[in-house]
């Protein structure tokens, strides 16, 4: 995806509508920045190749990329130093180009205050973003831009800033003033593609999409469209255009891409642990069956008793001697028998016994354990079919912290105590009824055999790994709220299932009560007298 400049511009203005609130904190990773103010108002700034931008995001977004950042820029930590306490004084775009600027004022003590600014530049691979002083001087850079790198230009600490070259053409005000056609390309502030896309359309069409633009008293909409590939927003839906609804066009630019990054990180580091908790339980049963198919307790048994049997005849200080006694069925036996030259024929038999002992009692032990690991072996196969169809970050940050893999916050207070958490599992309540979903293969269990009462709804996608869900009714259901809240519940576990994510699955559901446990079946259990339902896995979103 592409904008322009006057997408820029929509930025400066929707972000100058939080100016006076003070930062309170300032974090981010290698490609992105959170600046968030008071209010619980968190902007989101981003200078990576495909996802340059600026944007409002939400406080759980915040909190997902800064779970999954894996570094962090210098620039992250000279934001946090320089702007911690100051007020935000607003966000202007820049000579009309791809570049905005948002400036704070810190109070230093005895009434003298400091300005910084934030400069980003959303230019896709040359974007880059500084914090600078009041006179211009460069603090820090995301990327230094050296003499031998661009001659134009040195984007250094300790420089005064410089902006790139500027786009020579005329003003929208200038081809308002005197629209034409033939002028119409020459406009500078607005991006190729849409001069492109407005070019097709009438002058009267033209007029009403660009009056308003770069007007500082503009109170009306701006209607973010998408025109194929290219983002922009406009006082006018264009024809052929397609609104954006239900994120702002900065979420989409900006969020969307690192969300998205995100959330294949966290599900690829989630997937690492319980490969390698899947592989030790393997080869934990590889040796548990080696050990059980080992035959040596036995002959260590039958080296002993035959070096009791022969006490008088063996000759001390010697590697290995005949012997010849009794099998248990009776039958004669004769053995070459090795022997510790250093230990006596007694010692030799007491370490053959006790070799025996050893492995009998390790035998016994790995015989008990086989079952457990199998079952933990069938959990951490299920639960990696799980992780596999979650695609939220709020789901995955749930099956982070029951593995122990997620950041933990610090402890405060010595008489702080571990909270008791739930297995992972998302809770959605109507006014009749409480929907539950299985985020792992802890949670299905919990949901299905410890939460749910017999009488309650279960739900699961039909042949392949998912959530378990649960309809609880609080009330008596009318036929049309039964047959909505199926609906809801269908669309729940498509959602939730291997793969499940765009496409319509088929569900199955029963009561509670038809529901019993099998190891190592698609949902862990085996089930009856169900019906089933097409379940949408979009439907759940927009019912709620």
């Amino acid at each position: 995806m592409s904008f322009g400049p006057e997408l820029v511009w929509s930025w400066s203005r929707e972000l100058s509508a939080y100016k006076g609130r003070r930062v309170q904190r300032a974090e981010g990773g290698k490609n992105s920045a959170v600046i968030s103010l008071g209010g619980a108002v968190d902007l989101l700034l981003s200078w990576g190749a495909e996802n340059c931008g600026a944007a409002v995001i939400s406080g759980s977004d915040r909190k997902s990329l800064a779970a999954s950042a894996t570094q962090k820029a210098p620039v992250v930590n000279a934001l946090k130093s320089h702007l911690l306490g100051a007020e935000f004084l607003g966000a202007v775009q820049l000579r009309r180009d791809r570049i905005l600027r948002l400036s704070f004022r810190k109070t230093v003590g005895a009434g003298f205050s400091s300005t910084r600014h934030i400069i980003l530049e959303a230019m896709e691979r040359f974007s880059n973003i500084l914090l600078t002083d009041g006179e211009g001087l460069i603090i820090e850079t995301a990327k230094h831009i050296h003499p031998a790198e661009n001659s134009f230009r040195t984007v250094l600490p300790g420089l005064a800033y410089r902006l790139p070259p500027l786009f020579d053409g005329i003003s929208v005000e200038e081809w308002l003033a005197s629209p034409s056609p033939e002028s119409l390309e020459r406009i500078a502030g607005i991006g190729r593609p849409l001069l492109r896309r407005l070019a097709e359309c009438g002058t009267d069409e033209i007029e009403r999409a660009l009056r308003g633009l770069y007007d500082e008293n503009y109170a009306g909409e701006l209607f973010p469209q998408r025109i194929g590939k290219y983002i922009t927003a406009l006082p006018l839906l264009l024809k052929g255009a397609e609104a954006i609804r239900g994120v702002s066009a900065g979420e989409l630019i900006t969020l969307t891409p690192l969300r998205d990054d995100s959330i294949e990180r966290r599900r690829k580091k989630i997937t690492r642990h319980i490969s390698k908790e899947i592989l030790r339980r393997e080869r934990q049963l590889e040796d548990i069956a080696k050990l059980l198919s080992d035959d040596r307790p036995e002959l260590y048994r039958q080296y002993g008793e035959l070096i009791v049997a022969n006490l008088w005849n063996i000759k001390h200080n010697t590697a290995s001697a005949e012997l010849t006694g009794y099998d248990a069925d009776g039958a004669e036996l004769s053995l070459s028998v090795p022997l510790d030259p250093r230990l006596s024929p007694s010692q030799n038999s007491a370490a053959y016994f006790a070799k025996y002992k050893k492995l009998t009692a390790a035998r016994e032990r790995a015989a008990a354990l086989v079952e457990e690991v199998r079952g933990e072996l069938d959990e951490w196969r299920e639960e990696l079919a799980m992780a596999s169809c979650l695609e939220e970050a709020e789901s995955l940050a749930m099956l982070e912290e029951e593995l122990g893999i997620a950041k933990s916050e610090p402890r405060r207070g010595r008489s702080a105590k571990k909270e008791t958490r739930l297995p992972p599992h998302r809770r959605f309540d109507f006014e009749n009824a409480i929907v539950y979903a299985g985020l792992s293969a802890k949670g299905n269990r919990y949901l299905t055999f410890r939460l749910a009462s017999a009488d309650d709804i279960w739900f699961h996608a039909q042949g392949v790994p998912g959530a378990h869900v649960i309809l609880r009714p609080t009330a008596q259901l009318s036929d049309e709220e039964t047959e909505r809240m199926t609906a809801f519940c269908a669309s729940l576990a498509a959602f939730y299932s291997k793969g499940g994510g765009s496409e319509r699955r088929r569900v199955d559901y029963t009561k509670r009560k038809y529901v019993s446990p099998l190891r190592g079946g698609e949902a862990n259990v085996t089930y009856r007298d169900f019906s089933t339902e097409t379940g949408d896995p979009k439907l759940w979103k927009e019912f709620k």
